[in-house]
């Protein structure tokens, strides 16, 4: 709802660098004054101004879409037209432009530069996986951004920790690249003053970060209170979400256990399940209310309401999570005089029959593995800085920096280096683990004991329905149905070449195909499954090397202490 994630991430990263680039510049030739960070904030407000500009031109460039006149779009979806016209009338804007992107993944995103010039894309997979009330939400949803004017007010409150970031960085090289010409007490003041100024400014930058992310999220809770003054019917937002956010298409019965009794999964298993009949069984699966499991359901979204790491992910997120939308959406019900139809009352009871009482044990420990060599490297730069100021010794030597306390500093780097690379080991066993089992996309979204860390090893079955950022032409990831649900597919493995390489010459393939997916299922903030290897219906295999790359991390790090081992005991 309201993703750009692909095209964010494709612009932010184009101006980013235009930013360094001007950034660099402005350090080594403006002067080091009020006009020179003058004309700095001006150049960061310029930036800004010109991705406001052009972002718009660059998404049309890097997503296909079918933009059709509104007459076109009348005859072939008469309900989300109905709509647009009804908020375009009420509001008094003009007519948005409306387009289309042809993949299953269901999606939707709205953008352009004022609420005259908008335009709203919505995906094949809304059309086709949403009934025509939920439909008509999301596309009401997207109106909410159109005439709350988000693209302005959003470029403007991000544009505010970015001039404070300017500044803390323009004083903090200022400070310390000055400080080479000028050694005079007014001098020193001067640069004890700019690098106060530095740590204020970038305090000050991330307490800005963090409240663009509130309004950010904010702005998504009325575009949702639009969609349900639109509809008269918060419901039709909040089931929509549910299929979007969490995967659920399928009724089996209220009940989580009944998945088990599932004769497809049997056939599955067995390896006879008929490839040829998978769209067939998927239909069949679905109820024609659009009803779903409520153990499911509450599962699904006893993660958001209770693990630990949808806290960690809500802090620097742009939208918020689907339980928490769900649940906004439920209160604006009563207004309504209709009843919620999502109830996460059993949630809690769900969460402690999986997880017991509390999860923040294994979310200390899951941030402690992850940071595991971060955390071996910081413990002894602290040791070593502690050395630095003659408040440390070796062996019981001198404080003092001498040539013999510095060999024993170097080996005590050396043990370092070599405690890390074994950190990376034990992370990757941790975060990869082995066993994998058959499952199904309701099995693992119903997983409240799971983590970007924690994951589930897993084989899953189905079919590729769309690309992970449905539309965009650089999307390395895919989008994956099985009869019981769908599931981002995650295929980086962490060198871009590769990932490009694979992007646009094999993702674009396998929509489509039956596959047979090895890997491990990870959640935050919403669920996805990792990938290790991909077996195609045509026979072709594809492998992920994301596991193997993980080790080259341990590799460097034990060459490196290689190095300094030879350095303190051979050379120093």
């Amino acid at each position: 709802m309201g993703l750009k994630l692909a095209s964010t991430i494709a612009v932010t990263a184009l101006f980013g660098l235009m930013y360094a680039v001007v950034f660099v510049i402005g350090v080594w030739f403006l002067p080091s004054n009020f006009f020179g960070l003058m004309l700095m904030i001006g150049f960061t407000l310029l930036i800004v101004l010109l991705q406001y500009g052009i972002s718009p031109v660059i998404i049309g460039w890097i997503y296909k879409i079918e933009w059709m006149p509104f007459d076109v779009y009348q005859s072939r979806y008469p309900g989300l037209a109905d709509v647009v016209q009804q908020v375009v009338q009420v509001q008094g804007i003009k007519m948005p432009r409306l387009g289309i992107i042809h993949d299953l993944n269901p999606n939707a995103f709205t953008y352009g530069w004022t609420k005259n010039t908008a335009r709203i894309v919505l995906t094949d997979g809304i059309l086709h996986y949403l009934d025509e009330k939920e439909q008509n939400a999301v596309m009401a949803h997207e109106l909410g951004h159109v005439v709350h004017s988000d693209f302005i007010l959003m470029t403007v409150v991000f544009a505010i920790p970015l001039v404070l970031l300017t500044i803390a960085r323009w004083a903090y090289y200022t400070a310390r690249f000055s400080s080479w010409r000028s050694k005079d007490d007014e001098g020193s003041y001067i640069y004890l003053a700019l690098f106060a100024i530095a740590v204020l400014s970038y305090i000050s930058y991330y307490i800005g970060f963090l409240i663009s992310m509130i309004v950010s999220r904010i702005r998504e809770y009325y575009a949702d209170k639009h969609a349900a003054e639109v509809m008269e019917n918060p419901n039709a937002l909040a089931t929509g979400l549910v299929k979007i956010a969490y995967g659920l298409l399928v009724d089996h019965g209220g009940d989580l256990k009944e998945r088990n009794k599932s004769s497809i999964r049997g056939l599955r298993g067995l390896g006879i399940f008929d490839p040829s009949a998978a769209r067939g069984i998927v239909a069949s699966s679905m109820t024609t209310s659009g009803k779903y499991s409520k153990n499911a359901i509450q599962a699904a979204a006893a993660w958001d309401l209770f693990n630990p790491w949808a806290k960690y992910y809500q802090l620097f997120s742009t939208h918020p999570l689907p339980a928490k939308r769900i649940m906004r959406l439920n209160e604006q019900c009563e207004s309504y005089g209709i009843k919620p139809e999502i109830d996460f009352s059993g949630a809690r009871k769900i969460k402690e029959e999986q997880a017991g009482k509390s999860m923040l044990d294994e979310f200390l420990l899951d941030v402690t593995i992850k940071n595991s060599p971060t955390i071996v490297f910081a413990a002894m730069g602290i040791v070593t800085i502690l050395w630095i100021f003659g408040l440390v010794g070796f062996i019981g030597l001198t404080v003092l920096p001498t040539l013999i306390t510095l060999k024993w500093l170097v080996l005590l780097w050396f043990v370092t280096f070599y405690l890390m690379g074994f950190a990376v080991i034990l992370r990757t066993g941790f975060m990869y683990k082995k066993g994998h089992d058959p499952q199904t996309v309701l099995d693992l979204v119903t997983n409240v004991k799971v983590s970007p860390i924690r994951c589930v090893p897993a084989y899953i079955e189905g079919e590729i329905v769309g690309r992970g950022a449905p539309g965009y032409y650089f999307s390395d990831d895919l989008y994956f149905q099985d009869e019981t649900g769908l599931m981002y597919i995650d295929y980086r493995w962490g060198l871009g070449i590769a990932d490009l390489i694979f992007a646009l010459s094999k993702a674009k393939r396998l929509v489509g195909q039956r596959v047979r997916i090895k890997g491990w299922y990870r959640r935050g903030p919403s669920p996805y499954f990792q990938v290790s290897v991909i077996e195609a219906e045509n026979g072709r295999r594809y492998k992920n090397y994301a596991r193997s790359f993980t080790y080259v991390w341990a590799v460097l790090a034990f060459l490196v202490g290689a190095l300094l081992f030879w350095l303190g005991w051979f050379v120093l």
